[in-house]
């Protein structure tokens, strides 16, 4: 068997006691004592989940309120998988054994048309085989309570952790699972794992949420481009109580239209999807997409390395809401680590950059939000302090690249543009959501907006690692297929 199997076809053969066990192992004594034997309520236990040959637990955040947590199960009738997506698991801490890392992992997370227990991959590195068959768990995300989403069905979702990959290699895979009379996959899908070193890009874009045409035509770029990778800035979709605009949009970019046996980049590319303030932190986006993390805050802060730059990203709403509750404690404590174990790292890894919705700077509609000058205040400090020399925003649906930026003696007024050290700050929107108008500030360098007046629809960028240079191109997207080049620009170190 090819070496890069060996771990994960361990999986297929490990004996139902050892499933059970990661969940309960006491429940796997070899000789239990009768008389000290109480009944094991498996529902009362925290559920964990781990990939085989992986170095980290997944423990789904109980703020989610996701029910019917179950490991693979044999027994189960299969269900026809759809939207299949490929994302990012792994540890939060860079120090970690199993810290993230897009190069040798990678999350496959699907939903499925009939709720079901079965939860498994089979993966190989050719598309005839052979394949290893890799468990995983599935639950149940409930509908909102009340209003928006409410009058929708619960959603059935099952996600597999792949650990062990070898870094720019292409896995060929199917989702699904079931009994063996009951077996219920999907169609052969393909992903290239990050490669170690070398050129990598990283495609940038976000809020999609009003015209599910255009973030469709971003991603078929994201395609063609062949990036190796996808970050987003937030807003996927207009409201994230509602499973069915994640259907929508989700839907458009899994299989071509015209050709089901041809796909978009769903399941294809792996996307690191950041929450934006429209999905409202809700459940449905969280059981979605896969994001590094486990327990109480899990998927709302993480950090991976690819190439030559260490990405953080964030979700922003704890943080833009209330910077003192629980929540944005733990955000900021771990950011606090993070970034200075990061800055300590750059001759290994020289460029940190930084993704999360609300634009710091910026000269559009939320330009002066209290809740924006609020979180600059919070965290333009912190990346100054450290160094930070990028950092990728949405929410203001236009272009905008700043200068070199140090934030001023006011950290909520206007910053102090400097030429050669600072941070630079460049905000990316417009890969569905209707355009901004831009203003004019002395410290932005660049601005641009989309729409009818200029001959494309939307924006979307590409960074380019390699060496000691980061190149941000960012593209506007034209329905003649010619895409003009906005604005480039490179960080070298």
């Amino acid at each position: 068997m090819d070496t890069s199997l060996r771990t994960l076809a361990f999986v297929g053969v490990a004996t139902a006691c050892a499933a059970v066990a990661a969940i309960a192992p006491v429940a796997c004594s070899s000789s239990p004592d009768p008389a000290q034997e109480t009944p094991l309520d498996a529902s009362a236990a925290p559920f964990v989940y781990r990939g085989e040959g992986c170095g980290y637990d997944v423990a789904p955040a109980e703020r989610n309120a996701f029910v019917d947590l179950s490991l693979d199960d044999d027994a189960a009738p299969g269900s026809e998988p759809v939207r299949v997506r490929l994302g990012l698991g792994g540890d939060t801490k860079s120090d970690a054994p199993g810290y993230a890392d897009p190069s040798r992992s990678a999350v496959v997370t699907w939903e499925s048309a009939l709720p079901s227990r079965a939860a498994r991959v089979r993966i190989g590195t050719t598309p005839a085989g052979p394949f290893a068959p890799v468990r995983g768990y599935s639950w149940t995300t409930p509908a909102p309570e009340i209003g928006f989403g409410s009058n929708e069905p619960a959603t059935s979702m099952h996600e597999v952790h792949l650990c062990g990959l070898e870094p720019g290699r292409t896995y060929y895979y199917q989702a699904g699972g079931g009994a063996p009379d009951k077996e219920a996959w999907s169609a052969t899908q393909s992903f290239t794992t990050v490669p170690a070193s070398g050129k990598i890009t990283v495609g940038v874009l976000g809020d999609a949420r009003d015209k599910v045409d255009v973030w469709q035509a971003a991603q078929r770029r994201m395609r063609d481009l062949a990036v190796n990778l996808q970050v987003t800035t937030g807003d996927l979709v207009f409201i994230g109580m509602q499973q069915s605009l994640y259907d929508k949009w989700l839907g458009a970019i899994w299989k071509e239209p015209a050709d089901p046996n041809r796909f978009v980049t769903l399941g294809q590319q792996m996307m690191v999807m950041v929450p934006g303030n429209h999905e409202n932190d809700a459940a449905r986006f969280f059981g979605a997409f896969a994001m590094p993390g486990t327990g109480a805050y899990a998927e709302t802060y993480a950090s991976f390395d690819a190439g030559n730059t260490h990405f953080v990203v964030l979700d922003d709403q704890p943080l833009a809401l209330s910077s003192t509750d629980e929540h944005a404690k733990t955000i900021l404590t771990w950011l606090e680590g993070d970034l200075a174990r990061a800055d300590a790292n750059r001759a290994k890894v020289p460029f940190v950059a930084i993704v999360h919705h609300r634009g710091l700077y910026s000269t559009s509609n939320h330009a002066d939000d209290t809740d924006v000058l609020d979180l600059r205040k919070l965290l333009a400090p912190m990346y100054d302090a450290h160094h930070v020399d990028l950092v990728v925003n949405g929410h203001d649906h236009a272009y905008e690249r700043t200068k070199p930026l140090k934030p001023g003696a006011d950290p909520r007024g206007a910053p102090t543009a400097v030429t050669a050290q600072g941070t630079v700050y460049v905000v990316n929107a417009g890969a569905g959501a209707d355009p901004y108008d831009v203003g004019k500030a002395d410290f932005i360098e660049k601005s641009a907006t989309f729409g009818k007046s200029t001959g494309y629809d939307g924006l979307y960028g590409v960074l380019t690692l390699e060496g000691r240079k980061l190149t941000c191109t960012t593209y506007g997207l034209s329905a003649s297929g010619t895409d003009p080049v906005i604005d480039t620009f490179d960080l070298v170190k």
